[in-house]
């Protein structure tokens, strides 16, 4: 799935409800890693669930992962972002623009976003 269809299937959404439901449904794309994997991976601290979250440009890569059902869905949303977008734009990547488009942003606590606004400086400062 690409950005544009997950842009359309929120767009479809009526309700906080349907977009949560949405959120949970994407998380199941996002892979598990191994207790091995996740320990090589930077765990991003200050938010509500465990997060880890790498990010390397070339070659692109991105792998994240959380306890947090909910997160894993944003994970998704974040990683296929971030897989379209062209070297050049990436230090104007702007999580909060991405969720206010969504009509997530609003729902998500301070905590989470406090682990969201780390992912973007992570990827903003490369």
């Amino acid at each position: 799935m690409n950005l544009a269809e997950i842009y359309q299937r929120f767009e479809n959404c009526k309700s906080w409800e349907e977009r949560y439901r949405l959120l949970i449904q994407l998380s199941r794309q996002l892979p598990k890693p191994t207790e091995e994997e996740l320990a090589q991976l930077p765990e991003i601290h200050g938010c509500e669930s465990r997060l880890w979250f790498s990010f390397q440009i070339e070659p692109r890569k991105v792998t994240a992962y959380s306890d947090a059902r909910l997160m894993q869905g944003i994970l998704v949303i974040i990683i296929t972002a971030l897989s379209e977008m062209p070297n050049e734009s990436l230090p104007q990547f702007d999580l909060t623009a991405l969720f206010n488009k969504l009509k997530i942003a609003q729902h998500l606590t301070s905590t989470r976003l406090n682990g969201l606004q780390q992912i973007q400086q992570i990827v903003t400062n490369r």
